[in-house]
C-alpha cells in the first residue's frame, strides 16, 4: 500500500465523521423546528421549574411530625401556587384591561386632536419647514392619533385569535402540557438533565452534568431575580402613576404591570413601556387639563418612568445580572444587540439565558482556548 492510500484513509474517516455530525445536526434542527410548539412548552416548563425550584427545596427540608415532606407533595404545592398566581393575574388584569378598552373606545379622537393642535402648532410649522414636501394635513397630532387608533383596534384581536373556540382549545392544551411537564420537572429535579444526557455521548456525561448544575444554579437566580424585578417595577410605577400622575388606580396598575413585563426586554422594553404609558396616561387625562398644562402632564409621566428606570438600572439590575449570569455589562449589551438582530424581540428575550448556557458549556468543554478563558473568568 503506497503512502497516498495511507493518508487517504484518515482523511476519509474524518470526512465521514464531519458528514455524520452535519447530518445529525440538520436532523435535530429540523425536528426542533417541526415540533417547535412542543419544544416551546417544554422550555416554558423548564423555566417555571427553575423559578419554583427554591420553594421545592425549602419545602422538602421541612418535616411534618418526624416525616420529611416528599418531593411529590412539595412539587404539587409549588405548582398549585404558580397556577394560582397566574390565574390571579389573569382575573385581576383582564377585567381592568377590558374596562380601560371600553373607556378608550368612547374617546373623542377628533376632540383630542383639536386640543393637541394648539400647543403643537409651532412644532408643526417647524416640521413642515424641515420637510417641505410633506402634505399640509400631516401633523404631529394626526400621526399620534392615527397610531393610537391602530393600537386600540379591537379588530386586531379578532384577526389574531381567529375562531375563539380554536383559541380556547389550543390555550388549554398548551396550559395542560405545561402544567403536566412542570410537575415532573419540579418533582424530579434531574428530569431535564437526564433528557439532555440521553443525547450526549457517554464520555461527555460527567462534563455535561457539571455544566447543567452550573446552568441550573445561575438560571434559578436569574429568573427569580427577573420575577422580583418585574414585581418591584410594577409597584413603583403604580405608586407613581396613581399618586403623582393622577391616573385612576385601574389605569395605573395596568400600565405599571405592562411596564414591568416589557422591562424584561432589555433596552427597548423600558423605552416602549415609557412611551406607551405616557401616551395612554395623557389620553386618559386629556379632558382634565387645558392646552397650557399639556407639556407639564407629559413631563410628569416621563419623569415617573425615567425615575423608575434609573432605580432599576442602578439598584435592581446590578444585583440580577452581576450575581446571576456573572457577565460583564458590555458582554451583555453586545450579546443582546446580536440576538436582537438575529431574532428580533424574541431573540433579545432569550439572549441572556442562552448566553449563560453557552458560557457554562464553553467553560466546561473548551476551557483551553484563550477567548473562552477571558469570557468565563467572572464565573469562578
Amino acid at each position: 500500500m503506497n503512502s497516498n492510500s495511507t493518508l487517504e484513509i484518515p482523511f476519509m474517516n474524518k470526512l465521514a465523521k464531519y458528514i455524520i455530525i452535519a447530518s445529525v445536526s440538520a436532523i435535530v434542527l429540523f425536528l426542533a423546528w417541526y415540533f417547535s410548539s412542543v419544544l416551546t412548552s417544554i422550555l416554558i416548563s423548564a423555566v417555571l421549574a427553575l423559578i419554583g425550584k427554591p420553594l421545592v427545596e425549602f419545602l422538602t427540608s421541612l418535616k411534618i411530625g418526624r416525616r420529611p415532606i416528599s418531593n411529590s407533595l412539595a412539587a404539587a404545592f409549588t405548582l398549585v401556587l404558580i397556577v394560582a398566581l397566574c390565574i390571579f393575574l389573569i382575573l385581576f388584569i383582564v377585567p381592568l384591561v377590558g374596562s380601560i378598552f371600553s373607556d378608550l373606545s368612547n374617546i373623542d379622537w377628533d376632540g383630542i386632536k383639536a386640543k393637541l393642535a394648539v400647543p403643537l402648532m409651532n412644532y408643526n410649522i417647524k416640521l413642515h419647514q424641515m420637510f417641505p414636501t410633506l402634505e399640509s394635513d400631516i401633523t404631529i397630532e394626526s400621526l399620534v392619533m392615527n397610531k393610537m387608533r391602530e393600537i386600540i383596534n379591537f379588530g386586531v384581536f379578532a384577526d389574531t385569535f381567529g375562531s375563539i373556540t380554536s383559541f380556547i382549545v389550543s390555550f388549554f392544551i398548551s396550559a395542560f402540557t405545561i402544567v403536566f411537564v412542570t410537575f415532573f420537572f419540579l418533582k424530579d429535579k434531574d428530569t431535564f438533565t437526564n433528557m439532555i444526557l440521553a443525547i450526549v455521548p457517554t464520555k461527555y456525561e460527567e462534563n455535561t452534568k457539571r455544566a447543567m448544575e452550573s446552568v441550573n444554579r445561575l438560571l434559578v437566580r436569574y429568573f427569580g431575580g427577573i420575577c422580583i424585578e418585574t414585581l418591584l417595577i410594577t409597584i413603583l410605577n403604580t405608586i407613581g402613576l396613581h399618586f403623582i400622575g393622577g391616573l385612576s388606580f385601574q389605569m395605573a396598575v395596568v400600565l405599571a404591570f405592562l411596564s414591568g413585563v416589557l422591562n424584561v426586554i432589555p433596552y427597548i422594553g423600558p423605552l416602549a413601556a415609557g412611551a406607551f404609558g405616557t401616551i395612554m396616561g395623557m389620553i386618559s387625562l386629556i379632558g382634565t387639563f387645558n392646552e397650557v398644562a399639556l407639556g407639564f402632564v407629559i413631563l410628569k409621566f416621563i419623569a415617573i418612568f425615567v425615575v423608575t428606570h434609573l432605580i432599576d438600572v442602578f439598584i435592581f439590575q446590578p444585583y440580577i445580572y452581576s450575581n446571576s449570569v456573572k457577565a460583564h455589562p458590555l458582554e451583555i449589551f453586545i450579546v443582546i444587540l446580536m440576538a436582537g438582530h438575529i431574532g428580533g424581540i424574541v431573540g433579545m428575550l432569550v439572549a441572556i439565558p442562552a448566553y449563560t448556557v453557552l458560557r457554562v458549556f464553553a467553560k466546561e468543554f473548551f476551557s483551553k482556548f484563550k477567548v473562552v478563558q477571558k469570557l468565563t473568568d467572572r464565573m469562578e
